[in-house]
This record gives structure tokens, sequence and C-alpha cells, in this order.
């Protein structure tokens, strides 16, 4: 009863009791109306400089963090704090309206107030830690404790009360009266409260003359940023809006720390708008604004108008508004403080605002709509998005003070996405990484999230991403508290949101009602039919530990579950309908599986097997089932073991596998067939790290194995790999030879995605021999036989082989067009080392059309890829491409650079081919820097290696270019030579291409030795070829450059100059040809020149 009457409710702003929301402590267990309250307390005490009531305020939260996480005795303790809030409340009021440092007596009186509560904090505490036994053994006596903390808070009341009638010497018997009612515990609660209100009400009253200063109000306006990237768009649609009409209400609406503060300081920092109003633009930060009377109090304070005591504030802003009728515009920042405690009369003072035309209106706040009846235009097409990667890169970089040296730095970009690109949580880690060093940083953020954003002791919405966030969080109810807490726990957000979420929380109670209002506080949004939640906020309320979803889980999984079996439809069909939500499932089945995991996650599981793409995010369900089910079968771990070994496989997790692979030949000792698997699986994986040697000796073993239990498809397999794996090593005709035997042996049982494989194989084996008909023959069959398998991988693979094929052949249209598809598949199974090889071959089919840059990026592209999964043989072709590029760039000191890393890579992993393609490369090196007897003998070395491994595309490049050697040293009989049996061996191989460029060869050849008209009849039949070929534009030019040359040599000049413009002009259409452009303009000078002489002469 006592505190009944002592901690009632003032009407201390006006003489009458305002109608306004009730946003006072609510009564029951729950504590989300005393942090609201509090966090009012705090920004009133911290905005009007009264440390003591600041202080009072946080010690009254960590009170409500104490009780939170009370047992038994949190029934008990709910009114300490409640009770408290509510006085403290009581007493923001008399000091926002009074001169506080003139009163010593009121700041010492909090002072002690806030000692007391110091003392209830740490009883309570002390309860608080208590284990279970301990809780059940001292009952009575934190019982008594809990009663001396509710004496404590009374008694404190009372002597505050005391101090107050004693400040008011009317009202001090009647105070004594109602302290003596309320020692005596009689039936008066209302005589005291009337008694407590008039006491205070004539504390307020010497306390009432400027409760809110123009310098509070510029103590919490923040400057206008300078760093300020990326919002160029809405600040312009900003401008126009405001310019647009006389009268504008513009609302910037978005989640808290979006940057709408920002945004509203740019937009009125316009020219445009500083000439319209001139030096009438107001701005009014809300969050030191809590009410309507506050908020009026700061827009007679901005106007500067000058209320005397007993004067209606309202009276003397509308008189104002009415002799000033230049236009006005208001900013009112973090509009939701005062909405949300105040909503009746502030809209009344809203539209009251609205009426005069000359007044506009900025305001930001939380939420999707612009608050009451005014007709807001809502700036941007939604709510304010998170900034874009490019500019929250730039705002990240500039506060830290870096440079563009750490532009492309990916621990930025990690951290910057982790944050979802949200300002105010950049701004302030990028303060800290001042001082930090970025992986110590990333860490940070990992190890404590939104605890970490924070600048300085005092929090504040602009220096605090949890205060920020909590503003927001602190005006909701359980139920939607709850429901934030499980949109926060799914990774995805929830997609088709309209559909799935009820589906999803069956019975969840007024489910429409609570996500209305996340929606409306920005706490969560819609973008394409996907609810989700910002990191920031998401990462703060999973760190949460008071919020508890675990009665939501399983209906969260059930949902999952249920989706996985209802999968229908073809491979890729399946795959997208779940990728929108992978790692929704991912997570949901990872945290369910870590104890006890039953049979309806193993079956999921056994559906997730089939998604290639998806093994980085499913083997961590695959490894909690093997290690904790004790529901499965010998025979399903066994298998279960196998899948984890392949999916470790596919990842490149080349350790893991191996170690894998050990411990399941200790398993499956006893049992032949799994113990040939193991070998199997462990020598692709040595395969595919180029570990031949060790490959062969696994595939042997498992072979001689599956021989043995009759294992017929077992031995056909280890035949297609010892096969494959010898065609890796150049191997041609043993590798053609293991290939049909184990296509028959297929064939024999009948096992047609077998045949496909060797196909494919032979296939390779073909296009290495320049056989290209035959090979796309091949590759052709092979895909169809995986396409009705279903085999994405095989099927994909051969379009990449068709794509080579292509390109080999000259048709690089064709095979850019086949290779970009293969590319897209590849990315489309998560197969990262086919993504590579497309890459890297794209990358030489630029590198041959000379578009070097392009060629450069796709070959580092691929290059880093392969590094990543350990792909040594496509590491150092990505180099020898590289090294090539330099070459043809004429940077020979960095070619040989590139060239000898190649070279170190292919000896390190016995490839024949690699070495001697490198061979040829230095030749060329020699060659174009003129030193031929060294450019000679490295070709030849070259030309033999590839005769030993079968590969006669190098083998007749190796030729022409010994023939082009020949034709510098002037030996035209040998060069003729050498240049015809390379375009035989081009013709013979299908190599379009390389034919027309001897023929061009041939062309030159003619020319030099004075044989003109075979030179003339060469070059047409080169430029008609290339025409054929498509896409080869600078080899056209060549051709046009080389018939300038012969008619010049033939003193035809008019006709050789349409001959070098041609050429000129084709070189241009290339875009990356400009040296050869001003190659044939000085010819042109050069004609020019040559003119002038023969005219001199006659």
């Amino acid at each position: 009863m006592l505190r009944a009457i002592v901690i009632c409710r003032l009407s201390v702003l006006t003489g009458n009791p305002r109608k306004k929301k009730d946003v006072r402590v609510a009564s029951g267990l729950s504590l989300t109306h005393v942090k609201e309250t509090l966090s009012v307390v705090s920004s009133v005490s911290k905005a009007v400089g009264f440390p003591p009531l600041e202080g009072a305020a946080e010690i009254v939260k960590r009170i409500v963090e104490i009780v939170e996480n009370m047992g038994q005795n949190k029934k008990d303790c709910i009114s300490i704090p409640q009770n408290i809030a509510k006085f403290l409340q009581d007493i923001a009021e008399i000091v926002q309206r009074g001169s506080r440092n003139k009163d010593k007596l009121l700041m010492k009186s909090v002072q002690e107030v806030e000692n007391e509560l110091q003392t209830v904090a740490k009883n309570l505490e002390e309860i608080s830690e208590r284990s279970k036994i301990k809780r059940f053994w001292h009952a009575t006596e934190d019982g008594d404790t809990i009663k001396k903390c509710e004496k404590i808070i009374n008694d404190c009341i009372v002597k505050f009360t005391a101090k107050a009638a004693a400040n008011n010497w009317n009202a001090s018997e009647e105070l004594k009266q109602g302290q003596e009612n309320i020692k005596k515990g009689q039936e008066a609660i209302k005589q005291g409260q009337e008694v407590m209100q008039r006491a205070l009400a004539n504390i307020a009253k010497v306390h009432d003359e400027s409760s809110i200063t123009y310098d509070d109000l510029e103590r919490a306006t923040p400057s206008l940023s300078k760093v300020f990237f990326g919002r160029d768009e809405l600040v312009a649609e900003g401008v126009k809006c405001l310019m647009g009409t006389d009268q504008t209400f513009l609302a910037i609406l978005g989640a808290g720390g979006i940057g709408k503060t920002s945004i509203a300081l740019h937009v009125n920092n316009a020219q445009e708008v500083k000439e319209k109003y001139a030096q009438a633009s107001y701005f009014l930060p809300c969050e030191v604004l809590p009410d309507a009377k506050s908020l009026l109090q700061g827009l007679t304070r901005r106007l500067d108008i000058e209320v005397k005591e007993g004067e209606s504030q309202h009276k003397k802003l509308e008189g104002h508004l009415r002799i000033h009728t230049e236009p006005v515009l208001f900013i009112l920042d973090n509009f939701d403080t005062p909405w949300n405690n105040d909503q009746v009369d502030v809209e009344s003072l809203l539209e009251k605002l609205a009426a005069f035309n000359q007044i506009s209106m900025i305001l930001t706040m939380r939420g999707l709509n612009g608050p009451g009846a005014i007709e807001w235009k809502r700036l941007g097409s939604a709510s304010i998005p998170p900034l874009a990667l490019e500019s929250a890169r730039k705002v990240f970089l500039t506060i830290a003070g870096m440079g563009e040296l750490e532009q492309e730095n990916p621990i930025i970009e990690q951290i910057l996405k982790e944050l979802d690109c949200v300002p105010l949580a950049i701004t302030l880690i990028a303060k800290r990484a001042k001082s930090v060093p970025l992986e110590s940083l990333l860490r940070m953020w990992q190890d404590s999230k939104t605890a970490m954003l924070t600048q300085g002791k005092a929090d504040g919405r602009l220096t605090s991403v949890d205060h920020s966030i909590g503003l927001s969080t602190r005006l909701l109810n359980p139920l939607e508290v709850e429901l934030l807490a499980i949109i926060s726990f799914l990774p995805d957000g929830v997609p088709d949101w309209v559909t799935n979420l009820s589906q999803m929380l069956a019975g969840f109670e007024r489910l429409d009602q609570s996500i209305n209002t996340l929606l409306e506080y920005s706490l969560v949004y819609s973008q394409n039919l996907t609810i989700k939640v910002l990191a920031p906020i998401r990462e703060y309320i999973c760190m949460d530990s008071s919020i508890d979803i675990t009665r939501d889980i399983p209906l969260i999984e059930s949902f999952y579950i249920l989706l996985l079996t209802a999968l229908s439809g073809p491979l890729r069909g399946r795959q997208n309908q779940i990728e929108p939500q992978l790692m929704n499932i991912t997570k949901i089945l990872i945290e369910q599986t870590k104890y006890s995991p039953k049979k309806h996650h193993v079956e999921a599981m056994n559906i997730l097997l089939d998604f290639t793409k998806l093994y980085p995010t499913t083997v961590d369900i695959l490894e909690n089932i093997l290690n904790n089910c004790s529901e499965l079968g010998e025979q399903d771990r066994v298998l279960l073991q196998f899948h984890r070994l392949y999916m470790l496989r596919w990842m490149a997790k080349w350790q893991e596998v191996e170690t894998e692979a050990q411990r399941m030949m200790i398993n499956v000792q006893n049992n032949v067939r799994y113990s040939a698997k193991v070998l199997k699986e462990l020598g692709y994986s040595y395969y595919l790290q180029a570990r031949y040697d060790e490959a062969s000796g696994k595939y042997t073993v498992a072979k001689t194995q599956f021989e043995q239990i009759g294992d017929q498809r077992g031995v056909a397999e280890c035949m297609e790999s010892l096969g494959k794996m010898l065609l890796m090593q150049e191997k041609y005709n043993e590798a053609a030879e293991m290939l049909n035997k184990a296509k028959d042996q297929f064939e024999k049982i009948s096992d047609l995605w077998g045949v496909a494989q060797c196909l494919q194989r032979l296939a390779d084996i073909n296009y290495m021999q320049g056989k290209y008909s035959e090979a796309a023959e091949m590759v052709n069959r092979a895909k169809t036989e995986f396409e009705q398998n279903e085999d994405q991988l095989g099927a994909v693979q051969c379009l990449q082989s068709l794509g080579k094929i292509y390109q080999m052949q000259g048709k690089y249209s064709e095979a850019a067009e086949m290779l970009n598809r293969a590319k897209d598949e590849f990315e489309q199974i998560g197969n990262w080392r086919g993504v590579a090889q497309c890459l890297r071959s794209m990358g030489n089919i630029k590198r041959v059309q000379a578009k070097y840059t392009e060629a450069i990026e796709m070959l580092n592209r691929a290059k880093y890829q392969l590094e990543d999964i350990g792909d040594q043989l496509g590491v150092a072709q990505c180099l020898q491409s590289l090294g090539d590029i330099h070459r043809m760039q004429a940077k020979y000191s960095e070619a040989v650079k590139m060239l000898n890393l190649a070279k170190n890579g292919f000896e390190q992993i016995q490839s024949q081919s690699g070495l001697a393609q490198c061979l040829k490369t230095l030749g060329e090196i020699h060659f174009v820097q003129a030193k031929y007897s060294e450019a000679a003998e490295m070709m030849n070395r070259a030309k033999d290696q590839f005769e030993q491994i079968g590969n006669q595309l190098r083998v007749a490049q190796c030729i022409q270019k010994l023939g082009e050697i020949h034709c510098l040293q002037r030996k035209y009989s040998e060069a003729a030579e050498m240049l015809n049996r390379a375009k035989d061996k081009f013709e013979q191989i299908g190599d379009q291409y390389g034919a027309s460029d001897i023929v061009y060869r041939l062309a030159t050849l003619y020319r030099k030795q004075g044989l003109y008209q075979d030179a003339k009849t060469a070059l047409e039949v080169a430029i008609s070829k290339f025409k054929d070929i498509g896409n080869v534009s600078w080899d056209i030019g060549y051709c046009l450059y080389e018939y300038g040359l012969l008619l010049q040599d033939e003193t035809k000049y008019a006709d050789a100059r349409k001959k070098f413009e041609e050429a000129r002009d084709t070189f241009a259409s290339h875009g990356e040809l400009q040296d050869k452009v001003e190659m044939c303009d000085k010819k042109l000078a050069k004609l020019d020149e040559l003119e002038k002489s023969v005219g001199n002469d006659v």
C-alpha cells in the first residue's frame, strides 16, 4: 500500500491531466515498458545535463537485467524496477523544465537516490547469482532481502518527498499529513497522491522557467558529415521535392542507423534549399523532445520566441507564424520518440503546423509510413536501403584513413558484407580501424558483434548501434520480440513470407499484427517477397540471451523437412527450389543434429546429397549425423562416410580427404569392396592434385581388389581412371588403349554412363592430337548420355570440351559462347575447378585475339581460383599463358619470369606437355629478340618433346616457327619447305586458323623473294580463309598491310594507299591494336614522301 501511494503519477506539464498515449510502466511480469521509460529518462537527463538522474536510470537498467535473469524470485522482485522507473520519470519531468544548475538541493537529493539504488542493485545481484540449490537453502533470507530492498526504495521516495515539501512552505503541512498517511498505511491513497502532486508541482514551478534551452537543442544536433557517399540520388530527390511546391512534407523512413539523419542534413545543406528557406530552416533533435509539450518548447526555442510566465506557448507560436509568412523548414529528426510517447497530442501539433502554408517539414523516423493524417512524400521508393558495397567501402576507407592500397582488401569487403553495409555500423567500426589491424577488427566483430560498435562511454543513437536498435526494440511486446528473434535466427530470412510464414509458425498468436509492427518499426524489411533483418539488428537480437525461441525451433524444422521431402522435378529445378532457403535449412538441421539426430534428419541429408553445389554448407550436417546419431545402422554409416569422403574431395579439402580415407581403411579392412572403393576415391584425389605416381598405385591396388571379388564395374572404373591419368601425362597411345578396354568392359555390363565417361576421355585424346571432328563426335555422344542420366557434371564437362575444340579450330565466337555456357553451368553446381578452367580457356581466346587486358584479367581470376583448390597443373598453365601475353606485349623480362615459374610448376608434376610448351614460348622470345640460333634450338627441343607425346598441333606450330626463323635468316627455300610442312599438318588435324596463318606467312616469303603474283594469290586466299573463320580482324589487318607493302614494292602507290588505309581501319575496329594503327599511319606518311619523290623526279 505504501508503494501504491508514493509512486503516484503526476501531471506536471500543465495544470490539468493531459490526454496522451499511455507509455507508463505496465504491471505484470514484462519489463519492456520499464526499459522504454528508462530510455526516455536517460535521454532527457543527458540532453539537459543532469548527471545524477542519468546515473540513477543506468543503475535501474542494471536492476532490470538482474531481475530478468532471476528464476523463482523474479515475480517477487518485478515491482521494484517498475516502481523506481515511475518515480524517476516524474523527477525527469520536473528536471526537464527547471533551472537545474541553480538548485543544488534538487541535485543533491537525486544523488542520494542514486546512492540508495546502488545498494539495491548489489543486494539483488547477490540473489540472482545463487545456484538453484543455494536459492533453496536461502529462500527465507532472500525473501527478507527483497523486502529490505523494497523498504530502501520506499524510504528513499519518502525522504525525497519530504525535501520537496520543504522547498515550498505552503505545501509543507499537507505533505506531512501525506507522509503520516503513508507511514500508517491508511486508506488515504488518493489524498497522498494529491499531496505529492502539489508538492512536486510546486518544485516544478520553481524549475519551469526554461526546460529546453537553445543550447540543449544544439548539443543534441549532429553536424553535417563530410564523409557521405552513395546517397546523391536520394539527396537530389529530396531537394527536388522541396523545390517543386510551396509546401512539402517529406518523410525519410528506415531502420535505425541507416543514415536518415545524414540524408536530411545534406538535403537541408543543398544550395537551392538554402536559398529558398534563407535562414529559416530549423533542426529539432526529437530524442530530447519526448512529447508534444517539449516539442512545442523546442519549436519556440528554435524560432527564438519569448514566452513569459503565464503565457500560452501555443498562442505565441501561432502568432509568430501568422506574422512571419516567409518559407520555413522544420527538420524533425528521430521523430519516433515524441510520436511513440504522446501520439495524440503530437499529431494535433503536427496538423496545426501543417495548416500554415509557409511551413514545410522533413522528418526522419523508423517505419514504413509517415505519422498521422498528413500526406507525407516518402523519400525513395521504400525505406532507405543500406549503402551499395562500393559506397560502403569509400566510407570505411575515408574514416579509417586508409589509402588506395587497401581498396581491394578482402577483409574490408568481408566486414562490410557482414555489417550489411549499414552506415552507422560502418562509421563506428571504421573509427576503430584507425588503431586496430583489420584481422583483429574482423575477429572482434565476430566475437562481440554489435557490442563493439560504440564510440565513447555515453550511449546515444549516433554513437552506439545497440542503443540505436534498442530504441525500436523497447517498443515491442513479447510476441513481437519473439517473432523478430525467429526471423533473425534464419540467415536467409523468410522467402515468399506471405505464404511461408504462416505455414512455418502455425499457431503463433497474432502473427499478422506482430509482423506488421516489425515492418512499421523497420526492424525487418521486405525485399522481393522475402522478409529479412539487417545484420546489426540480427546480431543484436541473436546475442540477447533473454529471448527464448526454443518452442519455435521444432516448428521451423518441421517446415523445412516437409519442404525437402516435397521436392520434385529435374535436379536443377529441385536445386532452384531450395537455394533461396539453403542457409535456413542448413542452420536448423545443424542445430537439431548437434545432440541426438533422428531418422528424419538422415532422410533429409540423403536428399541434400544430390546437390553438389551445396556441399560446403551441408557437410556439417553430415558430420553431426555421423558423430551423434545412435539410430544409424552400420551399413548406412559406411555409405554416409563415403559421401563425406566424396564431399571433401569435391571441395578440394585434400588433407581432410587423406585423413578420412585412412580412418575408413581401418574401419573397413575386413570388407574388400569397401576397401577398394576407399582406395579408388583416394586415387582420384591424388589424380586431381597431379600426384600421378601415387594415384596410379592406389588405382592399381583397387583394380586388383575389385577383380578378386568379381566386381566388373569397379574394375572398369579403375581402368577408366588409369586411362584418364595417362591422358593427363600426355601418354596418348597408352591412355587410348586403357580407355578402350574400360569402354568395352562398361558395354559388357550395359553401363552406358561408364561408356560415356570413356568417350569423353577418348575425345580429349583426339582433341590433343588435333583430330577435331572425331573429338566433337565423341563428345556429343557422351553429352547425350550424361543428360539422360541427369549427370550435370558430365554434361557440362562436355560443353567445356566442345568449347575447347572450337577454340583450337579458330572458331572463337562459338568457342566463347560454349565456354561461357559451361562456366555458368559449373557455377550452378558449385564446381569451381571447372569455372577456373573455363576462365583460363576464355583468357587464352582473348590472348590469341590480342585483347590483352581482358585476357590477363581472366587468367588471373582463373589462377587465383585454381590456387585455392590446389590445382598445380592449372596454376602452371595460367602462368604459362600470362608469360605468353607478356611476350606478345614485348615485355620480355616479365615473360621469362612467368615462364620460369610455369616451368617449375610443370616439372614438379612431371607434365611433359607443359615443359614443352614453356620451351616453345622461350624460343619465341629468342626469336623476337633476333637470337635465331637460340630460338631454333629451343623450338627443335620443344618439337621433339611434342612428337614424343603425340601432340601434332604443337608439332605443327614448332615447325611453323622454325620456318619463320629460316625466313628471317634469308634461307627462303628452307623456310618455304618448313612452312608447307606445317601447313600440311594443320590441314590434317583440321586447324583452319593454323593453315590460314601459314598461307599468310608464305605470302610474306614470296614478297621478299619478289614473287609478287604468288604473294597476291596467297594473300587473297588467306583473307578469304580468315573471313570464313570470323572474329579475326587483326589477321585480316596483317594481310591487308602485307598487301600494301607488296604494292608499294611494285611502286603502285595509289593501290598501296588503299590497302594501308583498309588495314588501319581494320586494326582500329579491333579496339586494342592502337600500335598497329600507328604502324599503318607511319606507312601512309612514308607513302606521301615516296609519291612526292616520284613527282620531283618527273
